[in-house]
């Protein structure tokens, strides 16, 4: 289902460990007001340990900041209700949202779309050039969940002025 509204872009981006299975560490999604949220992701009991780090955060950090599984996905539920979100796998494996909801049996309110003619329509047929472009103007991270919504938001608004 391709977005025709571009006035409701909403992106997601999770963080996930530099190795397979790729468990999720941070989640970032934009709001319906074009503020983003993000929140440190607590490991499920059933991963294993030693494949739920960060190169970046301290898993003390995790520990002291972050939220368990279940809370996150809740919080997604809440804020993104009925919206069309969309993310891409180029910078973060799309497994790190499946991890999320599999860990957990909770249907999601919300629909993930990681097609890329979804992305292609919001954000311009060269978007990985783009996001790649932006990234190096901003001094953002493109492996990090936060600057990654922000980059798509901003080659959204970059294409937007386009029309």
């Amino acid at each position: 289902m391709p977005m025709t509204d571009l006035s409701l872009a909403l992106f997601i981006a999770v963080e996930t460990c530099s190795e397979p299975p790729y468990y999720p560490i941070v989640a970032a999604w934009t709001l319906p007001d074009g503020s983003i949220k993000s929140s440190l992701i607590i490991a499920d009991d059933s991963w294993p340990p030693h494949l739920c780090y960060s190169d970046h955060i301290s898993d003390e950090t995790i520990d002291a900041l972050g939220h368990s599984v279940k809370d996150v996905l809740l919080e997604m539920n809440v804020d993104l209700d009925a919206s069309h979100v969309v993310g891409h796998a180029d910078f973060s494996p799309a497994q790190g949202l499946e991890h999320l909801v599999d860990a957990l049996d909770i249907e999601l309110a919300f629909e993930v779309s990681t097609n890329q003619l979804d992305i292609s329509e919001l954000l311009g047929h060269d978007w990985r050039d783009e996001l790649q472009d932006l990234s190096h103007e901003m001094g953002l991270d493109l492996l990090q969940a936060e600057d990654q919504v922000r980059l798509m938001q901003l080659c959204w608004a970059r294409q937007s002025d386009d029309f």
